[in-house]
Formats: structure tokens, C-alpha cells, sequence
């Protein structure tokens, strides 16, 4: 079995944490909307990443989308944005996830990127707790 991360990116930074984390752990990348449901069968981890938008997070709605199809795999979640994890509006994109979603994930947040400005924050170092974790499953 294997890995896969599927993805939404607006602004690139998501897309650029996704190519430097199926680089290091070998997975596969899917944007949304083009890995299949049967596809699902291939992997036994699910790694899904978006960015987050003033409180609006894409992957909260993909992931209600196929939670029957991934829901016995070991899903990670890779939100990235401006705003840190204890922010108000961060609080509010992971409350998107339903409940009992949120009680079966593993969650990260990650800092972003604001417009085509580009923070000293975006660095792929900001991986590597998801690195050590996905390792360690």
C-alpha cells in the first residue's frame, strides 16, 4: 500500500509544500477531482492539503465529499495559511471539518503565504512534524 496527497492550491504555496512532501515521503499527488474512488483502494494513507481563506478551508468540503471512500484509511490533513493555528479564523476553517471527521484525522496548520508575497514563515521545514508523523505510521 502506499501514499498519496491531494491537494487544492490557489495561491502556490500549497502546491509547493506538496511537491517538497511527495518528495520526501513518496507519495502520489492528485489535485482534487482527479483521483478516482476506486483509486482509494491503492493507498492506506490520505494526506489532503488546502489552503485556508478567512475562514473558508476547500479540503473541509472534499474531504465530506469522499470520507466514505477514505474514512478506514489513515487520513492526514495539511490546512496552510497566514493565520497561526490558535488564530480566530483558523479555529473557524478546521470547525468546517464535521466532528466526527475531526475525531478520525490527524491535523496540521501551516503558515502560507499572503498573495504572491512570499513570508519568511513559507519554508519547508514546516514540514517536518507532518514528515515525522506519516513516518512514524
Amino acid at each position: 500500500m502506499g501514499t498519496v496527497v491531494i491537494y487544492k492550491s490557489f495561491l502556490g504555496a500549497t502546491g509547493k509544500y506538496v511537491k517538497w512532501l511527495s518528495e520526501e515521503i513518496n507519495a502520489d499527488v492528485f489535485k482534487f477531482g482527479q483521483i478516482k474512488k476506486d483509486q482509494f483502494d491503492n493507498y492506506d494513507i490520505i494526506i489532503i492539503s488546502s489552503g485556508t481563506y478567512i475562514g473558508w478551508m476547500p479540503l473541509a468540503g472534499y474531504i465530506k465529499k469522499i470520507w466514505q471512500y477514505i474514512k478506514d484509511k489513515k487520513v492526514v490533513v495539511m490546512a496552510v495559511g497566514m493565520a497561526p493555528e490558535d488564530d480566530e479564523w483558523s479555529k473557524k476553517s478546521y470547525k468546517k471539518i464535521p466532528i466526527d471527521i475531526r475525531s478520525k484525522i490527524k491535523y496540521f496548520k501551516i503558515p502560507g503565504k499572503l498573495g504572491k508575497q512570499t513570508t519568511k514563515d513559507f519554508k519547508r521545514e514546516n514540514l517536518e512534524l507532518i514528515i515525522k508523523y506519516i513516518r512514524s505510521l
